[in-house]
């Protein structure tokens, strides 16, 4: 009788893609990934630094999508995977920008030409011929004014940084690097972008710290499972929910601390972390100067070009205060050129093909501390000194003059024309755009400044003529030729129903018709096809400053009367108990300035806004010229004599009574006292964060060992003091390896340590043990201190590396095999 056996064949577990792939263990991470792109692309957008930039977000996901997926495939070789990565981000990148493309190609050539642009690859061509021209006109020492390249390259650097991103976090598990570059980008738009995205800043930092965390864990979770340590459940959940409570712990914390340190330091270590951001920021600008300047920007002006932009929002904090016999408005850059979108600076490029030098920055004209600047039209002026104590740090490094410049306290560059005379090139001071000290304007600082402001009268500017310089009618009363022809209309027709004759009488019509019209911060973005005045004047529902200034002038121009476009500061509020202007963000504001043969820039107010004030002259010259204010003598002695300037500036602005010597003093013992109190504001402050984190430490050390048994939780706190401490095992060693390892370092608790880990291996491997007492405080207390011993003086090679011995050197660099091989010997 014959009998059958069946058998079973072997089978392979199969898996199912799910979870070859782990998604759902990548869920989590590449959602903080998602993030931290998308915080970082959508902080460009909000900047507004180019007209069209909202494709950003879009294109940093999808670069984050192809480097996630590229880093998961195992077989594809780094070599192979990024050129495949960037041949569709080209291609995506040039298809997201060519609306762009075409509305850029419309304004210069035309609707005709720009149809043309109807496929991939002639859009293509045409970004290619724009490099060319962009590098040929860098090579020849001129500005870049193509904005379509500015967007190109910007969303280019978001589709590296998105796979990027997507390639380390996912591919090698470097999470630290990968928000390291995120955050060089977000900080740096943060630096200089207005409004500030805080916000996203802050959704950026969160997440940025919970996927670090969260990867840190990970690492840890899978290190445990292949050496079949337990661990609770759920731990990468309750590491996330601990570090969001932490985060947030800190940032309310330090929502209390000081804007701004006092440190000296601290000020001169960020100076040199910032000096290299100001150099590229300044090459930035010479390679793209189309670029939007943002709206109401505090700490930094940029300073070659102003674009039309859209709702204006600005904060009331206080950006400086002004001491001053004078009100005045600050100047911060005046502009020449309008495009019909912007304004522009061209007062640099004139003065670096006069020189025949490289950039616009080498034609600036050094002057030193207290040094007299010759001002050559100073008919109708009075000199009048400023003390200015900044409340924020002037990233642009601009200094605020009222008037015309005469003198400042700091070493500064003067940025100007030059006029040819006689085959001779000169500095023509009348033209000044910009002043910038070559030294960092910081906060709290206080720097003089002496200016010769207008006291002209309005009879002298009627019959000042209108002989104006070459200069000044070459720069000063240029137009576009795609300036409509209603424009030019209506300056005549202002001008006419006013019978206005003189320049004067033509900007007084001017003005007052401006400021008829509605003030309004909050008007939209101009269509891209239209003229910024044009639209303004005939289209928009109302203005703020930058359209009111930009309508006077092209108005005046139109006249015959040359003008320019200034940006600064207005007066700002009088604080009568301090007798100083306080200047806050929200007077952020641009004017216009006229130009009077003899007299210079005169100020005009266009803007009917609440914070503005018209400019108020007399309306005949005094009666003897004699009692004209002069210019008073040894300017240079008095700037270099801070305490004589300072007496000077608190007997002008408060009163005789104050110039004696005890109130001198009490003015300066006030001021001690407040620095005294900011001070230990910030001691401690700093040291109410030192306890509570460390508190917060020492409640994620136990946190972290919650759940184990006391042998495992021993032993989890023996592993993780000998890690910080330099003892780092090798992937494949035992236990007992480890405890060697440990023993070898601190000898005198080889008792303890073997204790700790024999009862893990025997609760571990012996399913017989039976647990055994817990370790006795004292001993724990003991093999602490010798381990924290150990992390100090590590921390202490690390800060002297030249203390690190020879042997100690050779003895890490030794492989682990041969290391236990060693061990084996002995």
């Amino acid at each position: 009788m014959s009998s059958s056996v069946t058998t079973i064949p072997n089978e392979t577990p199969s898996h199912s893609w799910f979870s070859r792939l782990e998604l759902g263990a990548l869920a989590l991470p590449f959602l903080l990934a998602v993030a931290i792109t998308w915080s970082v692309a959508r902080s460009l957008e909000v900047a507004n630094w180019a007209d069209g930039v909202t494709m950003l977000t879009g294109i940093a996901l999808a670069a984050l999508l192809v480097g996630t997926l590229f880093a998961r495939i195992a077989w594809l070789h780094p070599w192979l995977a990024h050129p495949l990565a960037l041949l569709p981000g080209m291609v995506f990148v040039i298809e997201q920008i060519s609306p762009i493309v075409r509305a850029q190609a419309t304004a210069e050539f035309g609707a005709a030409k720009a149809q043309r642009l109807d496929t991939w690859g002639d859009v293509a061509v045409d970004v290619a011929l724009r490099a060319l021209i962009w590098l040929r006109t860098l090579q020849a020492g001129g500005r870049g004014e193509d904005i379509v390249l500015f967007v190109l390259i910007l969303a280019l650097i978001i589709w590296g940084m998105g796979y990027v991103t997507g390639w380390l976090i996912f591919r090698h598990q470097r999470a630290w690097i990968a928000v390291a570059l995120q955050a060089s980008i977000i900080l740096i738009n943060y630096a200089y972008a207005w409004p500030k995205p805080t916000g996203l800043f802050f959704v950026f930092l969160i997440a940025a710290l919970l996927l670090i965390a969260y990867q840190h864990i990970d690492r840890h979770q899978r290190f445990w499972r292949s050496t079949r340590v337990e661990f609770p459940d759920f731990l990468p959940a309750r590491v996330l929910l601990a570090s969001f409570l932490i985060l947030l712990f800190l940032l309310i914390a330090t929502a209390f601390l000081p804007n701004q340190p006092d440190n000296e330091y601290l000020a001169r270590l960020w100076r040199t972390i910032r000096a290299p951001i100001t150099a590229l920021r300044e090459e930035w600008q010479e390679a793209f100067s189309t670029i939007n300047a943002p709206p109401g920007s505090t700490g930094a002006f940029l300073t070659r070009n102003a674009r039309v932009g859209g709702p204006r929002q600005l904060g009331t904090a206080l950006v400086m205060t002004v001491r001053s016999a004078e009100y005045s408005y600050w100047r911060a850059a005046a502009f020449d050129r309008y495009t019909g979108r912007m304004w522009q600076n061209m007062v640099g490029e004139r003065a670096r093909a006069a020189l025949g030098v490289a950039t616009a920055e080498a034609a600036r004209t050094p002057l030193p501390p207290g040094d007299r600047l010759e001002q050559p039209e100073l008919r109708g002026r009075t000199l009048v000194t400023t003390t200015i104590e900044l409340a924020q740090t002037r990233t642009d490094g601009l200094v605020m003059v009222g008037g015309a410049l005469a003198s400042t306290s700091l070493p500064v560059l003067i940025q100007h024309g030059y006029l040819s005379i006689s085959g001779e090139v000169l500095p023509n001071f009348t033209e000044t755009a910009t002043v910038v000290t070559d030294a960092p304007l910081e906060a709290t600082q206080v720097y003089t400044v002496a200016t010769y402001l207008s006291t002209v009268d309005e009879r002298s500017l009627r019959e000042s003529g209108t002989t104006y310089p070459e200069w000044v009618r070459v720069a000063y009363l240029q137009l576009p030729d795609t300036l409509p022809l209603r424009v030019r209309e209506l300056a005549a027709s202002i001008v006419r129903d006013a019978g206005a004759v003189t320049p004067y009488d033509k900007a007084l019509a001017i003005q007052a018709y401006l400021r008829a019209l509605p003030y309004n911060d909050q008007r939209p973005v101009p269509p891209e096809d239209r003229d910024w005045v044009d639209w303004f004047l005939f289209d928009a529902p109302g203005g703020y400053c930058d359209d009111f200034t930009s309508a006077m002038v092209v108005l005046l121009r139109a006249e015959g009367v040359p003008a320019r476009w200034v940006q600064g500061y207005a007066g700002g509020e009088l604080d009568p108990d301090r007798r100083v202007y306080l200047v806050r963000e929200n007077v952020a504001h641009s004017w216009p300035e006229v130009y009077f043969p003899g007299y210079g820039w005169q100020r005009f107010e266009p803007t009917p806004a609440p914070y503005a004030s018209v400019p108020v002259r007399p309306a005949f010259p005094p009666a003897d010229e004699a009692e004209r204010p002069g210019v008073t003598s040894g300017l240079g002695s008095a700037l270099s004599d801070p305490e004589a300037m300072l007496r000077e500036m608190i007997e002008r602005n408060t009163g005789p009574a104050i110039g004696d010597e005890s109130a001198l003093q009490r003015e300066i013992e006030a001021r001690r006292a407040q620095e005294r109190l900011r001070l230990t504001a910030i001691v401690g402050g700093t040291l109410t964060l030192i306890l509570a984190l460390v508190g917060v430490l020492l409640l994620w050390l136990r946190w972290d060992v919650r759940g184990l048994s006391p042998a495992a939780a021993a032993y989890a706190r023996l592993t993780r003091l000998a890690g910080w401490a330099g003892i780092t095992a090798p992937s494949d060693a035992t236990p007992y390896e480890y405890a060697a390892l440990i023993r070898e370092r601190i000898p005198h608790q080889a008792y303890v340590i073997d204790r700790i880990v024999g009862d893990f291996v025997a609760e571990r491997y012996h399913f017989a043990h039976k647990a055994s007492a817990p370790l006795p405080a004292e001993d724990w207390r003991a093999l602490r201190r010798a381990l924290l011993a150990l992390l100090i003086g590590r921390v202490g090679a690390a800060i002297r590396p030249s203390a690190i011995s020879a042997p100690s050197r050779t003895r890490r660099r030794m492989p682990p095999a041969q290391q236990r091989s060693l061990r084996r010997l002995q």
